[in-house]
């Protein structure tokens, strides 16, 4: 098989509606087509094709870090490659893709759970390094989707890396899904010192698509405001 036919294969896998079958298959692939076909789902025009990818590199990512941890190291240090100026491209869905590898693997999110996290911060003195913060707002839905997804996992590793400073820039966003996005992680970390601006965000009715394991939920900002006032 060469690499456009699994390119082919990977995205007749991803586009259909069963995740827990798409990941059973994607296992009969070879590591070196796999990766090349998950990276370019990513950008993928049909959005079940670019989540499915990013649950595919959950599956096999934190798969090779069991018998090979530098080539899964690998494997981040291209999605933050991808996320760099300098790169050339814009890292449509790698925000997502790494949280979704460290969701899945304690010791990648040992190493790069702070890089996450970067994203969200200004220029200036870190426990690691300057911040990274992303002007897209895409990517930055796609840092805070990935921070949500982590923190069901990491949240006191999260709380540890100072994430609770930055989220006003998001709550003022014009952009629903960051906006709705910020409110959920809020409630996921119980960050009660924006109580007052999730409270504001209960008259937003904009919708919000949440993509969750192989499903996606429709909820607007105003809902997912009100879910997280009950956690603070």
């Amino acid at each position: 098989m060469n690499r456009l036919q699994a390119k082919n294969q990977i995205i007749s896998l991803l586009r259909s509606g069963d995740l827990t079958t798409i990941l059973g298959e994607l296992t009969s692939l070879s590591e070196k087509h796999l990766l090349g076909g998950l990276f370019s789902c990513l950008c993928h025009r049909e959005e079940l094709v670019r989540w499915h990818a990013v649950s595919g590199f959950g599956l096999v990512v934190p798969a090779i870090a069991a018998s090979d941890m530098e080539a899964a190291r690998t494997v981040m240090r291209r999605f933050l490659w991808m996320l760099n100026d300098e790169s050339g491209g814009i890292g449509w869905g790698i925000p997502e893709a790494m949280a979704e590898v460290m969701f899945h693997s304690r010791p990648l999110a040992a190493e790069y759970l702070h890089m996450l996290v970067s994203y969200t911060m200004d220029d200036g003195p870190e426990l690691f390094q300057d911040g990274n913060f992303l002007e897209q707002e895409l990517l930055q839905a796609g840092v805070l989707w990935g921070l949500c997804r982590v923190a069901q996992v990491y949240r006191d590793e999260l709380l540890g890396l100072r994430l609770n400073r930055n989220m006003e820039v998001y709550l003022s966003s014009r952009n629903s899904a960051v906006k709705g996005m910020a409110c959920r992680l809020i409630g996921l970390l119980s960050l009660s010192e924006y109580e007052a601006l999730i409270t504001a965000a209960c008259d937003d009715p904009r919708p919000v698509r949440i993509y969750h394991e192989g499903t996606f939920l429709d909820q607007t900002v105003a809902e997912l405001a009100e879910l997280a006032l009950r956690s603070l």
